[in-house]
């Protein structure tokens, strides 16, 4: 007679903004009888009190305080669920880990290096496993991609190149107490289009690229980071990388943009080139022959696959998960950048703005930006090599 495992054990940090994504997939999971949510902390009680009534009717114990609720439950969480603020991810991580849980934290994994270096050193002491919330690593066109790039249909890969055009209004900005700033009560957060919005892309170019292992950590070769927003961070960037074996990174984003460009992974091998669009499909197509695709899975789909293999990972030690030695690739580069680059101020004059004059809802365009952004993905290269200026032009004799 085969037995069925008893359901995990599942906590959560967090219901509210973006902790009500991570609490859904944790519902859908409970109504197939493969978890038990056993504990949540909720600070705001009065906001969530139809969902507190919900947990604590199938069974959950709620706290306000998330040190209390591990004190409580320690040794009784197989897998926490921390979807919440940069600047509290590594504190939390360490915590759970502590209290003998393994982890699914929202990307990226910390807000400096140091931080991911002590959630390692907990993590390999505890024997718990961290699990990342690049959802999109998880995704099985993403598998699919990587195999087969290793398995070298386009040849030796040369080059990788990512491009994100995304418009975020002011309100964007101001939604909480830690967008676009660089710290929050003196811990690291460096919130930006690289590290948020469009970190799940910069971590799947390391990742497709091999850039996984310390051996072949990029090193930067350009960095140029503007500002339009009122914000400490930067909303605007083009990075250029090279790898120990000599291979190009360039990534470009932006905020401050009128037009949607969705997400793209362009890689360029010797013998042919691959891509990988957000929420359409991967392909691959060798110098001569036909193209082979892959479709992949909405956002939707995707965070419910890593929800599933973080779930997998409680079983079977070998099921593949965003580890915390990759997350911290993502964070190294990004304390990189800003130790680098100086953040370049947009001046008012270089800015559109969309909509009523400082209303939440205005979107700022960077003149000329969408199109130098493009010559410079095409050709790999710096926003100042494609004509890109934040100087006036000069005027005529």
């Amino acid at each position: 007679m085969t037995v069925s495992p008893s359901p995990a054990r599942v906590a959560i940090i967090g219901v509210s903004g973006y902790g009500s994504i991570h609490l859904q997939l944790a519902r859908e999971s409970r109504d197939r009888g493969e978890i038990k949510i056993t504990t949540a902390a909720i600070i705001n009680p009065q906001e969530e009190s139809m969902t507190i009534a919900e947990l604590r009717g199938r069974g959950a114990e709620i706290f306000s305080d998330y040190q209390e609720m591990f004190r409580r439950h320690a040794g009784r969480i197989d897998l926490c669920l921390i979807p919440t603020g940069i600047h509290w991810h590594a504190r939390m991580t360490i915590a759970a880990l502590e209290a003998g849980a393994n982890v699914l934290v929202e990307k990226p994994l910390a807000g400096s290096v140091a931080e991911v270096e002590e959630i390692r050193r907990v993590e390999q002491r505890t024997g718990r496993f961290v699990a990342v919330g690049f959802q999109d690593f998880y995704e099985p066109g993403t598998v699919w991609l990587k195999h087969e790039l290793q398995r070298g249909v386009i040849g030796e890969i040369e080059s990788v190149r990512f491009l994100g055009l995304w418009p975020r209004p002011r309100g964007y900005f101001t939604r909480n107490n830690w967008a676009g700033r660089l710290k929050v009560d003196g811990v690291p957060v460096m919130d930006s289009p690289l590290n948020n919005a469009f970190a799940h892309f910069v971590m799947l170019s390391l990742f497709l690229v091999g850039a996984e292992t310390s051996a072949d950590t990029p090193s930067l070769a350009g960095v140029e980071l503007l500002r339009a927003h009122a914000i400490e961070s930067f909303d605007t960037a083009v990075v250029r990388l090279l790898t120990a074996r000599g291979v190009k990174l360039w990534f470009g984003a932006s905020h401050a943009c009128r037009e949607t460009v969705e997400p793209e992974i362009v890689i360029t091998g010797r013998h042919g080139q691959a891509c990988w669009r957000y929420e359409s499909e991967a392909w691959w197509r060798a110098t001569e022959g036909g193209t082979t695709r892959h479709t992949l899975l909405d956002i939707t789909g995707a965070r419910r696959a890593m929800f599933s293999a973080a779930l997998q990972r409680l079983r079977d030690p070998a099921t593949p998960i965003c580890t915390s030695e990759l997350a911290g690739r993502h964070t190294a580069l990004i304390e990189a950048i800003h130790r680098q680059a100086r953040i370049e101020l947009v001046p008012p004059e270089k800015i559109v703005w969309s909509g009523t004059n400082g209303d939440a809802s205005q979107v700022p365009e960077i003149l000329g930006m969408a199109e130098a952004l493009r010559r410079s993905y095409v050709a790999e290269q710096s926003l100042a090599a494609s004509g890109f200026s934040l100087a006036a032009p000069s005027g005529g004799s």
